[in-house]
């Protein structure tokens, strides 16, 4: 998906209307967005930490950023495709309470044994 091509599948629009709050249209857009920050259709922590930076024009975002792009990539393939990036933006900004709530528990469970440390949550809050 997004390797070369401009335009996302009918099946994919259907896939991910289906597990984002948003309709084709903003997918569509959303994706055009992606592809002209990301050509290649895969975000590297790196291009990330750019873009995230942009948001956060005073001060040093970028050991912060490392954390939300942890938590964006879901299959931990070092990388963002559009597919686990529309489902982060999804959950993040149009999601139900508890879906925000797992989403930022993930972000501060930095070893993924399902409990936040008192260092894992001084690690994070330190980033902020």
């Amino acid at each position: 998906m997004g390797k070369g091509t401009s335009k996302l599948r009918p099946e994919v629009i259907s896939d991910l209307k289906d597990q984002t709050s948003f309709n084709e249209e903003e997918i569509t857009e959303w994706y055009k967005g992606f592809l002209k920050d990301c050509p290649s259709g895969h975000l590297t922590v790196e291009e990330f930490k750019k873009i995230y930076g942009n948001f956060f024009p005073y001060g040093d975002a970028s050991k912060f950023a490392e954390h939300v792009f942890r938590t964006f990539d879901a299959n931990r393939d070092g990388t963002i495709d559009f597919r686990e990036f529309i489902c982060a933006l999804s959950v993040t900004s149009r999601g139900q309470l508890e879906q925000k709530l797992k989403w930022a528990f993930s972000m501060y469970d930095l070893d993924g044994n399902g409990f936040i440390s008192r260092s894992e949550m001084l690690e994070i809050v330190r980033q902020v």
